[in-house]
């Protein structure tokens, strides 16, 4: 699952080469391609620079993230925009339900987000991140060993080899899902600069942003 955030009027830096507009010209329908038409590979592949050049030189166009980088970066612009950042925007950004982001807001966002590089504060956030991460590896450490002996003394009991949780007789499976509960997710969710710097070039030149 991921995140896919849609610039509503990109700054256009660098238009598409002539080269792209053949492909679709020759095997397109309706500005994408049409993938009902054979369609040699070296043709896609074509495509597909041409088309991640075209983003990389239009950063306002899209912006995408996993789910694990984008609740802390989202989490991040919440927390440091909330004077401008309504509670509707906060909820929407967390899902892919087509939130708009006026773009008032992304520039603001952008803005912000740049102080915010400048400033210290994102290096901060991403050291605080690193050290929950490093405490709940080790945490996880002992929440993986205490699960493995539990899945010894069932393999045991049972005399199955191959027995998955789901299966285990009930006893063991509470003590499962209780052991299993105690794991942190801190270690699962990245918070980088280079993710906030990307962000916050996108904000700025997007002209306005819809999160799908």
């Amino acid at each position: 699952m991921g995140y896919d955030v849609y610039g509503l009027s990109p700054k256009v830096n660098k238009i598409y080469p002539e080269r792209y507009n053949e492909i679709l010209n020759e095997y397109g329908k309706d500005g994408w391609l049409d993938w009902k038409k054979e369609i040699p590979q070296e043709v896609k592949d074509e495509y597909f620079e041409l088309k991640d050049q075209y983003q990389t030189d239009n950063p306002g166009e899209y912006f995408r993230n996993n789910v694990w980088f984008w609740r802390p970066l989202w989490s991040f612009v919440c927390q440091h925009c909330s004077d401008f950042i309504s509670l509707k925007d906060a909820d929407g950004g967390s899902f892919n339900d087509g939130r708009v982001i006026s773009k008032t807001k992304a520039n603001k966002i952008g803005k912000r987000l740049s102080e915010l590089l400048a400033d210290g504060t994102v290096d901060r956030n991403c050291r605080e991140y690193e050290l929950a991460k490093a405490k709940a590896d080790v945490h996880n450490k002992t929440v993986e060993e205490k699960l493995e002996e539990l899945k010894k003394t069932v393999k045991q009991e049972t005399g199955k080899k191959d027995i998955v949780p789901n299966d285990y007789p009930t006893s063991y499976k509470e003590q499962w899902d209780e052991i299993y509960a105690t794991k942190s997710w801190d270690s699962d969710y990245p918070f980088s600069r280079e993710n906030v710097e990307c962000f916050a070039t996108f904000c700025l030149q997007s002209g306005g942003f819809e999160i799908c």
